[in-house]
C-alpha cells in the first residue's frame, strides 16, 4: 500500500521503507522476508523500542538513501547516511541482529546516551516465532534446534545453502 501526497504522487508507506531497509541490511529479498511472518513484529517493535519519532527519522533517511542508492546503482548512500551515521548506525545494527536472531540487542555506542531509551530498550527476544524464523538459520543452512525439525535422518547429509547466499 502506498499513500498519495499532495501531488498526487505515490510514496511508500512507513513500513514498506522498512522493509525496503531490512532488505538492504539483511541481504534477503522483499518474499523472503515477508515469509518469516515477522515484518509487522519487527516494525512495531522499532517503533515502540526507539519511538515513532524516531523511527520517522530513520526511515525518511533510508527511503532518500535507499532512492539515491536505486538511481545510481549502489550502496553508498545507505552506507553513508544510514550505515555509517553516528545516529542511525548503532540502530541498523540493532535491527540486522534482529532479522537474524530473533532477538532486540539495544543499539550501541551511546546511542541511549544521546536520543534516550524506554523500559523494552533492554536486549530480549521478542517472541518465539522470531526466534523460529531468525534468518541467521537460512544463512548457514540449518534449522531452529527445537523448531522445524528437517526430518528423519536428515543430520546424515551436509546442509543445503540458500540459493541466494
Amino acid at each position: 500500500m502506498t499513500s498519495h501526497g499532495f501531488c498526487g504522487i505515490a510514496r511508500p508507506t512507513p513500513q514498506q521503507i522498512f522493509t525496503d531497509l531490512s532488505v538492504a541490511l539483511t541481504g534477503f529479498d522483499r518474499a523472503e522476508l515477508a515469509g518469516t511472518g515477522m515484518i509487522d513484529t519487527y516494525y512495531d517493535t522499532l517503533l515502540r523500542i526507539i519511538g515513532e519519532r524516531e523511527a520517522g527519522q530513520l526511515l525518511r533517511a533510508a527511503a532518500e538513501a535507499l532512492e539515491t542508492d536505486r538511481k545510481n546503482h549502489g550502496h553508498a548512500a545507505l552506507e553513508a547516511e544510514v550505515i555509517d551515521s553516528p545516529r542511525f548506525g548503532p540502530v541498523a545494527v540493532s535491527l540486522i541482529k534482529l532479522w537474524y536472531l530473533g532477538t532486540w540487542c539495544p543499539p550501541a555506542g551511546g546511542y541511549s546516551d544521546v536520543n534516550g531509551s524506554t523500559a523494552d530498550d533492554v536486549e530480549h527476544v521478542v517472541s518465539a516465532q522470531g526466534y523460529r524464523e531468525g534468518l541467521v538459520w537460512a544463512a548457514a543452512g540449518a534449522h531452529p534446534m527445537g523448531a522445524k525439525p528437517p526430518g528423519f535422518g536428515s543430520w546424515a547429509e551436509p546442509p543445503q545453502l540458500s540459493p541466494t547466499l
